[in-house]
């Protein structure tokens, strides 16, 4: 017996108002399931029911000890007579208008006349719900956003409130504020149940705000770009015009260069003229969009013409602090609460980055005398560096992590796809191409020169460069080439892809077949090797990519000049070798000063 108490479900651990507009709503006719389910958040009937008697005897204990011979009132239903008809339709029905009104209440009172019982009744319920008004008054308890969800949800819930880490009300507003299926981590918690537990949570504290995240779409002058724009991977998609739209109308210049007529046809012309590539159109679509965004939603009615040097800090300021409503959803569709410009706080360097792009542009339009001023250029752009950057930390394999991955795909049965890693990791370890040109380069790329091998490359921001393709890289090559049957580099066919399928020799792979193979290869080799913990854990998260900073940070410790390693890997200054890559490996540096200082 003490076992089934303790198992029993405690719906009603503090007694609340809602949980007094329960039982007045009881008094009123109103059903124990339909008033569960508005004011106490349940659903299922046998729930309600035994909330509903958990909440009656509460109240009724808090009665007695008030010593009131009414307790027993408590929770009573009543069977209330038929609803009579109010005294003006009773004179539409009988065509009484005109009557004097002493006659028609008599007519009234002879047509409905008073039940003693109903009358008692009715005496009764108006002592229940008297006595109900004090209590509340007396013991009902305010919820507050610090107090802890296991004292107004029932303990099955609240565990699992608790377990996706809501402990408290306040966390709960949080989480559903920030929308989207913020119930994903509860397991047996659904849309409805989510839903439900949303609704009671704004009738605990309906002061708390829960309400809708804002929809973000980005709105044209009227006439201009009809339909609305919201911003989904740095592309503009169509939506209906918000309630509030945004002038995005620029303050008119003499002779601009542009026949742009608003800012946002203004941004597409910068990057058509200044975007090399998708992907960096992408990411300047993006940066701008946000930034106009920003301005319609925390700085109305301005556009980029009217922004300021106090606009472009608080601009600044924001990008290292976003709000929460302004952070998306996992998976969320534009166009939906769900959905918001950003995926999540951006880091030092992103923040940097988006500072960079937004001033180049206002820089441009400057230029195409579109923008009369520029307030960037009084603005110190420089965002610092994060404190918790690991200096040490080095996206490249270590020289005993390659032999390590390398003698694991060497034990591993012959086949297609140990070709293909065997490869890649070689060939991208001795010539630091990027993943897009490792995949785009075919075999009539190749050519031999008097000074050795090497290879064109098609790169980042559509240039071209030479590449040299050093001994080691050049007998990868040889080997995987023979391992597909196609021959060597001087018979096999020009069109033939660097990287090819494993189920078709002269097929082309994509970049996620790429980015698949090797990690999965890495990851194993990495889990089944002698190395160090640490080293292990980090190595988690290597990708193809860690193979080309391979190749830098090898080349610096083997004292290849900056300027070879600048040319070989295709970056546009000298500055940004320097900035990955500028200095000795640490083993290095320690060597040196010990013989100064040992």
């Amino acid at each position: 017996m003490t076992h089934e108490r303790s198992e029993k479900k405690v719906f009603v651990r503090r007694l609340g108002r809602h949980h007094f507009a329960h039982l007045r709503a009881i008094a009123e006719g109103v059903t124990i399931e339909d008033s569960a389910r508005r004011y106490l958040g349940l659903e299922h009937g046998h729930q309600a029911r035994t909330a509903h008697r958990q909440t009656v005897e509460a109240v009724r204990l808090l009665a007695r000890r008030r010593n009131d011979p009414a307790w027993r009132l408590i929770g009573i239903t009543w069977s209330l007579n038929a609803a009579l008809p109010s005294l003006e339709d009773f004179v539409a029905e009988r065509d009484l208008d005109g009557w004097s009104e002493s006659d028609v209440a008599q007519l009234y009172a002879q047509a409905y006349p008073t039940d003693p019982k109903s009358l008692r009744r009715q005496k009764l319920r108006q002592r229940q719900l008297l006595l109900l008004e004090q209590i509340e008054q007396q013991a009902a308890e305010v919820p507050l956003p610090t107090d802890l969800v296991s004292g107004w949800f029932d303990a099955l819930t609240s565990a699992k409130l608790i377990a996706a880490g809501m402990v408290t009300l306040g966390d709960l507003g949080a989480r559903i504020a920030v929308a989207g299926c913020w119930y994903r981590t509860m397991p047996g918690i659904g849309s409805s149940k989510a839903q439900r537990i949303a609704s009671h949570l704004g009738t605990l504290l309906p002061h708390l705000g829960l309400q809708q995240k804002t929809v973000f779409k980005l709105a044209s002058p009227p006439g201009l770009l009809a339909p609305a724009a919201m911003v989904h991977q740095g592309e503009l998609v169509q939506a209906p015009a918000p309630a509030a739209p945004l002038s995005l109308l620029p303050i008119p210049l003499a002779e601009s260069l542009l026949c742009a007529k608003d800012d946002l046809a203004a941004v597409e012309s910068w990057i058509s003229a200044r975007a090399g590539s998708k992907l960096t159109a992408t990411a300047y679509r993006r940066e701008a969009l946000r930034l106009l965004l920003w301005l319609q939603y925390e700085c109305p009615d301005k556009c980029l013409s009217q922004m300021n040097v106090d606009d472009c800090g608080n601009f600044m300021a924001f990008l290292q602090h976003i709000p929460a409503r302004w952070i998306s959803r996992a998976r969320a569709k534009p166009g939906t609460p769900s959905w918001a410009p950003f995926r999540g706080p951006l880091s030092r360097r992103s923040q940097a980055q988006s500072v960079v792009i937004v001033a180049s542009m206002f820089t441009w339009l400057q230029s195409a005398c579109y923008l009369s001023v520029n307030p960037w250029l009084l603005i110190n752009q420089k965002t610092g560096d994060d404190a918790n950057d690991k200096l040490l930390d080095s996206k490249a394999l270590s020289e005993s992590a390659a032999i390590e991955i390398l003698k694991f795909i060497d034990q591993q049965p012959p086949g297609p796809a140990r070709a293909r890693m065997r490869f890649i990791l070689r060939f991208v370890e001795s010539v630091g191409l990027r993943s897009a040109e490792l995949l785009n380069a075919r075999l009539e790329h190749f050519q031999l020169e008097p000074e050795g091998w090497v290879m064109q490359v098609h790169g980042k921001g559509a240039r071209n460069r030479i590449a040299a393709v050093p001994g080691q890289a050049f007998a990868a090559l040889q080997d995987y080439l023979e391992l597909r049957g196609i021959g060597s580099i001087e018979t096999a066919p020009p069109d033939t892809p660097l990287l090819a399928s494993t189920l078709d020799p002269t097929k082309p792979i994509g970049y996620q077949a790429l980015y698949e193979h090797v990690r999965g290869w890495l990851r194993k080799a990495i889990s089944n090797s002698s190395l160090p913990l640490n080293e292990r854990n980090r190595l988690a998260g290597a990708s193809t990519h860690w193979l080309r900073h391979t190749f830098g940070t090898r080349a610096i410790a083997r004292d290849v000049p900056m300027d070879v390693i600048q040319a070989q890997m295709g970056h546009a200054s000298i500055q940004t070798t320097t900035a990955i890559y500028g200095r000795a490996p640490i083993k290095r540096r320690v060597d040196e000063l010990g013989k100064a200082f040992g």
